[in-house]
C-alpha cells in the first residue's frame, strides 16, 4: 500500500500559521513523520491501516469520515506544524546546511521558537486529547481500535507527558 495522508495541503495551510507560499515539499515530510507518530499510535495499526485502505479505495464515509474530517485531520495538521517548525529555516544541499533569511523580517530567537512550538504543542496535545476521548466513548463504531495485536501498534490512550517517570 502506497503512503496516504489523512489531510491536504490545503488542510494544513488552512488550519495553521503556515503562510500559502511555503512549497508542500518542504512540508510533506513532517506530515508523514507527524503522522506515524502521533496519528498511528493513537488508532492502533489495524484502525490506522483501514482508514488508509479506504482513503485509497475511495471509500470513506459515514463514522470513519467523521474520525478522519473532525478529529485525526484538527490533530495531525498541529502535529505536523509542531514537526516542521525547526527545519523550515533550513535547506540541505550538496553537502551543506543552509539558513534561509527573509529580506522582509527578523528571525526568532531560539528560545521565542522555543515558546512558539510550546504552543503548538499544546493545540496539538488539546486535539489529540479530544481525538482519543472520541474513540473510547465510540469504540463500537470502530471495531479495528481494539484489534491490533502481535507486531501491530496498539492505541496509546495516554496523551499527555509531564516530565520524567519513575
Amino acid at each position: 500500500m502506497g503512503y496516504v495522508l489523512f489531510i491536504s495541503e490545503n488542510k494544513l495551510k488552512d488550519s495553521t500559521a503556515i503562510n500559502g507560499n511555503v512549497s508542500v515539499e518542504y512540508l510533506l515530510p513532517y506530515v508523514k513523520v507527524a503522522q506515524k507518530k502521533y496519528v498511528e499510535t493513537k488508532l492502533g495499526t489495524d484502525l490506522y491501516e483501514k482508514l488508509q485502505a479506504d482513503i485509497i479505495a475511495g471509500t470513506l464515509t459515514g463514522n470513519y469520515l467523521t474520525l478522519v474530517d473532525d478529529y485525526i485531520g484538527d490533530m495531525l495538521t498541529h502535529w505536523a506544524f509542531y514537526e516542521c517548525i525547526p527545519f523550515l529555516r533550513f535547506k540541505i544541499q550538496n553537502g551543506n546546511i543552509y539558513s534561509k533569511t527573509s529580506e522582509t523580517g527578523q528571525a526568532l530567537s531560539e528560545s521565542e521558537a522555543s515558546s512558539l512550538r510550546e504552543e503548538i504543542m499544546n493545540t496539538s496535545e488539546y486535539y489529540t486529547q479530544r481525538l482519543i476521548d472520541y474513540l473510547c466513548n465510540n469504540n463500537s463504531l470502530f471495531p479495528e481500535y481494539t484489534t491490533s495485536s502481535g507486531a501491530d501498534v496498539r492505541p496509546d490512550k495516554d496523551n499527555y507527558f509531564c516530565g520524567i517517570n519513575l
